[in-house]
């Protein structure tokens, strides 16, 4: 049986929170570690947080948890989970990261019995740059705080985006500094700054962040459809896996997030294409619907190359499941209905599905030989966890996938996990 509310994202933090106090606690025992060891400590934390959020190690992650998964029976909600809330990682690591950077700054200024530290406590960049630093990393931790970035979510995109490249620059350009300080004044070669690992680390940080921005494409062939009111398609050129999610943005700057909904060769351009379901669900998608509806489409659409998986890519790991999807949450459903359809058992609530979304959707799930679909127009807003309960006691279904707003999704979630029922669905931790 599943705890109620278990998911890993507090493993994360236990785990990354336990391992750095083992640190921690050696750190007291010695005193003081020597000059570049908090330094180490420091920007290996924030190091990790940046690559657990990088496209190409999501894509790993989730790979090697499926294919693991295929090949055991007991343990893959914790393996798939485990990954589904890397979130959990990105914030424990970011969160000690700051805490290091305190210790480090300590280290680098107050300890009087240090020649190291006496020096660099008198050098102004070195406590202006270590001030900033500091500040702006709590405001991006205390901006990230669940309640506070749910409430006031566009503040935290802002701060996060571009507080965090501000906090980088300045970071490389402390830590690099400081590097330099250290080797100037204890008379270590220059050569040894091309194996330091505070350098390194630096160096592979901003090689994992910059990475996704040099495969940016941007393009002006893609094709805005409105098959109903507040109802969006977006077919643009390229490739991408079942069960992954494409970025887009209007002006490169500002990136959302939506699940890959199909793919199809187009025989005019001799090209590949993806399909993207969008609801009115949010501010930016309320205005973009409104506007194509209107006839002004956006000139350029920004896509990043790299498509990351989701959570929908762990019924990959399973060989029964149940799909609870509502409204436009049918959009990640749909290549796995095209390339998986064995396997799947889909629960697909919403309010007049052939009129909303199209003959083609609708013939697509309404042929499925294990597909309820059920019109609230008609029969009213079910109770969504006992047909969840109901379709995986029909199905012998071995988990259940909810893609839905946040409120059905942590009931359907809560009530399969209290049930002994492995359950997927968003995280909303970014």
């Amino acid at each position: 049986m599943f705890k109620q509310n278990f998911n890993m994202h507090v493993f994360w933090w236990i785990l990354v929170s336990s391992v750095n106090i083992l640190l921690l606690d050696i750190f007291y025992e010695t005193i003081y570690l020597n000059d570049i060891s908090t330094s180490i400590f420091s920007v290996g934390n924030i190091l990790v947080a940046v690559l657990v959020r990088n496209e190409l190690i999501l894509h790993l992650l989730y790979r090697l948890a499926v294919w693991t998964s295929v090949k055991i029976v007991y343990g893959k909600y914790y393996l798939n989970s485990g990954v589904h809330y890397i979130g959990g990682v990105h914030a424990s690591c970011a969160t000690w990261g700051f805490l290091w950077l305190i210790v480090d700054v300590f280290q680098q200024l107050g300890n009087p019995s240090d020649p190291l530290s006496m020096a660099t406590s008198s050098d102004p960049i070195s406590i202006v740059t270590s001030s900033i630093l500091l500040t702006l990393l709590f405001i991006i931790i205390l901006t990230a705080i669940p309640p506070f970035r749910h409430k006031f979510h566009d503040t935290f995109e802002i701060s996060h985006r571009y507080l965090g490249w501000t906090c980088l620059s300045i970071l490389v350009f402390h830590q690099i500094r400081f590097q330099f300080i250290i080797a100037f004044n204890q008379a270590y070669p220059l050569e040894t700054l091309l194996t330091n690992p505070v350098l390194l680390m630096i160096a592979l940080m901003i090689f994992s962040i910059f990475l996704p921005w040099i495969s940016v494409q941007c393009f002006d062939n893609f094709r805005m459809d409105c098959p109903s009111v507040g109802v969006l398609v977006v077919t643009l050129p390229g490739r991408a896996d079942v069960g992954t999610f494409a970025r887009i943005s209007l002006d490169g700057i500002e990136w959302h997030s939506f699940s890959v909904a199909g793919t199809s060769f187009n025989k005019q351009t001799d090209s590949s294409e993806i399909h993207l379901i969008i609801g009115a669900v949010g501010d930016w998608t309320k205005n973009l619907i409104r506007q194509v509806e209107k006839g002004n489409w956006p000139k350029r659409l920004w896509v990043r190359r790299v498509k990351p998986p989701g959570f929908m890519f762990s019924i990959n790991a399973y060989s029964r499941v149940v799909v609870i999807a509502t409204g436009a949450g049918i959009a990640p459903v749909i290549p796995h209905v095209i390339e998986n359809s064995h396997k799947l058992c889909i629960v697909w609530i919403a309010n007049e599905h052939k009129q909303t979304y199209g003959e083609k959707l609708w013939s697509l799930l309404d042929s499925h030989p294990r597909c309820n679909i059920f019109d609230t127009g008609m029969h009213g807003r079910p109770n969504v966890e006992q047909l969840a309960l109901g379709a995986v006691r029909d199905f012998r279904a071995q988990a259940v996938f909810c893609v839905s707003n946040k409120v059905v999704t942590e009931k359907v979630v809560k009530t399969c996990l209290e049930k002994g029922i492995s359950a997927y669905g968003a995280t909303w931790d970014s």
